[in-house]
């Protein structure tokens, strides 16, 4: 496929023996190789074929602005699959993924403010799929201050929970994981300075204590506070309860 031929990039069909990374691989060569519309077409099958965990689709997005950014019509296409997204969503046709995909790409492309316009839009005319979609628009609505919306939205005890429940059968796992085997009296699990506990987990512990706060949920953010310390022993985790319990969210929030 040669650059001549930009208006046929919507029909490009990979060939049978090319697997889904050699597609992105070539879009990729075809891009440092200036065949614009070649890597275009790439891009847009593997979207509209792959299903991707949200690590790999941040990767491939990034991949895709790039292009966007020595070709316009690229980008315009980006833009075009994320205003499809908003319409289904809009119109009730939309689910979850639908918003995955817009959330994705709006921070790709520094226009967040689209991902909060779209979930207040929600939260008024569907508060059902809002519940679903929160997670993916969680950090766009804490930077753009709309605390009481995500007041509306957080469930610490459950979210705690989830990760207890998650943890109690990683330390069930044969003693050759790293989680340590020992638990101590005050605390179910005792991580102290070892960094067990993940970064994101810590943070999202934080940003449920720093948004109680800022819906004047004070005693509630701090019984989930003493909640915490008796679950774990983490020195990070401890750090970030106190900022939190003074309002700070963690960094990248």
């Amino acid at each position: 496929m040669t650059d001549a031929s930009a208006d046929d990039f919507e029909n490009w069909q990979p060939p049978d023996h090319l697997s889904s990374r050699e597609v992105l691989r070539e879009a990729q060569t075809d891009r440092r190789a200036g065949r614009y519309s070649a890597a275009l077409a790439k891009h847009v099958w593997f979207h509209q074929n792959e299903s991707l965990p949200e690590i790999r689709r941040s990767s491939v997005l990034r991949k895709w602005v790039e292009l966007g950014a020595e070709y316009p019509p690229a980008l315009q296409k980006l833009k075009e699959f994320r205003d499809l997204a908003k319409t289904k969503l809009l119109s009730g046709e939309g689910d979850v993924d639908e918003f995955a995909e817009l959330a994705s790409i709006n921070r790709k492309l520094e226009e967040t403010q689209q991902t909060v316009s779209l979930f207040l839009c929600l939260d008024e005319r569907d508060p059902e799929l809002a519940f679903k979609c929160y997670p993916r628009a969680e950090s766009p609505l804490i930077r753009a201050g709309e605390y009481q919306i995500c007041g509306k939205y957080i469930d610490p005890l459950h979210t705690l929970e989830v990760h207890l429940t998650a943890l109690d059968l990683m330390q069930q796992r044969p003693s050759h994981t790293n989680l340590p085997q020992g638990l101590r009296s005050q605390s179910r699990f005792h991580f102290g300075e070892h960094g067990v506990l993940c970064l994101g987990m810590c943070q999202q512990f934080a940003v449920l204590i720093a948004l109680l706060i800022h819906n004047d949920r004070t005693p509630e953010a701090r019984a989930f506070a003493g909640r915490l310390r008796y679950e774990f022993n983490d020195q990070s985790l401890n750090e970030l309860v106190a900022e939190a319990l003074a309002g700070q969210f963690p960094p990248g929030f």
